[in-house]
């Protein structure tokens, strides 16, 4: 660990968070929002139990697929089309692609963008799903 940059599998928010075992669901106001959703939060917590299970590939993607997504959560976004199309799941599929070549260290084992390619795009569809879920409701589009 005497690369910053390098890949931690147990701290990938440390840097980020400065007391992170205050707010074991993610920010301070993810936490107030769950306040009194008992199974909300463990819904959380068994998100995060299994992710621990992923593959190490899609670890170290999975940070940078969730900030593609929370980028994506406003009214009219391509995540809550009913239909969301294969073209624009492909350009968010390689925004996640740079945003981990920029971010890792892949050293001289670096995979080229069509073999990660649906490992990302299981990645995105899976948050996206898990987001929709979460704020099924909240986004209602209105026809006119």
């Amino acid at each position: 660990m005497n690369d910053n940059r390098e890949w931690n599998p147990y701290g990938m928010y440390a840097q980020e968070r400065v007391f992170p075992w205050l707010y074991p669901y993610g920010s301070q106001m993810n936490y107030w929002n769950m306040w009194n959703l008992p199974e909300r939060m463990e819904e959380e917590l068994d998100v995060k139990r299994l992710r621990e299970l992923y593959p190490l590939m899609a670890r170290r993607l999975q940070p940078y697929v969730e900030e593609v997504c929370a980028r994506l959560e406003y009214p009219g976004s391509m995540m809550y089309d009913e239909y969301p199309d294969q073209l624009s799941l492909l350009k968010k599929a390689s925004e996640v692609w740079d945003l981990a070549k920029a971010g890792e260290s892949f050293g001289n084992r670096e995979p080229d963008l069509k073999d990660v390619q649906d490992l990302i795009g299981v990645l995105l569809l899976q948050e996206m799903i898990r987001r929709r879920r979460r704020n099924r409701g909240r986004f209602v589009q209105t026809v006119y």
